[in-house]
């Protein structure tokens, strides 16, 4: 009895060892499909991560016709400000506000500009400052319905504007966009996503443009700071190119040090 009471015993022992490795061979064979389902699924997000982030990327510059170009997700002389605000609230998760101000210079000149700061427009952050297509009757309304005042340095004047005015622009086009990198860009940089340009327009002695008229892209180098990569249509190319060189000093100067 003795005998047989000890061989149940160790039998039970036996079987208990047995069950227990069982069970940690399982636990193994489960943690390894883990950790195996777990490197696939790492292994495939980042080209998938890479393959959003490579959609809409600065250099990435499509002229669709003389009075449209696509850039950075939106249509230039199509994509209406409503629509383009609406597309920063959601990809953001947040409510995004421009803020929109007239400038009219010395000579009279007006420009109405949207400025965004730090937009994040994936995988990078920039501020934006975008033009809408305004007739000179749009401007005259637009210089009635100025609020505040403040004079800049260069002469010009910089206006607010009243709620009526702000709420008719939504389904205005957006017709040109300056995009300022948060991140330093380099010249050569600038030369590996870009190419060469076709001519250099110098500001003064510390400011050059870079231009792409094929991209219908005028980029502001400086000597230090940030690079201002501005974007239009080829319909709007020439007028263009000769008020970024008239403004070009104001526009990386005052303007973008009053929103640093």
């Amino acid at each position: 009895m003795v005998a047989g009471a000890g061989r149940i015993y160790l039998f039970r022992e036996v079987f208990r060892g047995l069950y227990g490795m069982l069970l940690r061979w399982v636990f193994a064979l489960a943690a390894l499909i883990l950790i195996m389902g777990m490197a696939l699924y790492l292994f495939y997000l980042p080209s998938q991560v890479q393959n959003r982030q490579f959609e809409n990327l600065p250099w990435q510059v499509q002229v669709v016709d003389p009075e449209h170009t696509r850039v950075l997700g939106m249509t230039l002389g199509q994509t209406s400000m409503a629509r383009f605000q609406t597309r920063m609230t959601e990809q953001t998760g947040r409510l995004v506000v421009p803020e929109i101000r007239l400038f009219v210079d010395a000579d009279g000149t007006r420009t109405l500009e949207a400025y965004y700061v730090n937009v994040r427009i994936p995988p990078f952050e920039a501020n934006l400052i975008l033009q809408l297509a305004l007739s000179e009757a749009d401007l005259d309304w637009l210089e009635s319905e100025t609020t505040s005042e403040r004079p800049m340095p260069s002469g010009a004047r910089r206006y607010g504007l009243s709620d009526a005015a702000l709420g008719s622009l939504g389904d205005i086009p957006i017709v040109e966009m300056s995009y300022i990198p948060r991140a330093r860009w380099t010249p050569e940089l600038l030369r590996e996503r870009f190419g060469e340009p076709a001519r250099r327009l110098r500001i003064d002695a510390d400011h050059e443009y870079w231009l792409y008229p094929g991209q219908a892209l005028a980029i502001l180098v400086p000597r230090r700071g940030r690079m201002l990569m501005h974007y239009t249509t080829r319909e709007r190319w020439a007028s263009t190119v000769e008020r970024l060189h008239a403004e070009g000093r104001r526009r990386l100067g005052e303007d973008l040090e009053n929103h640093e």
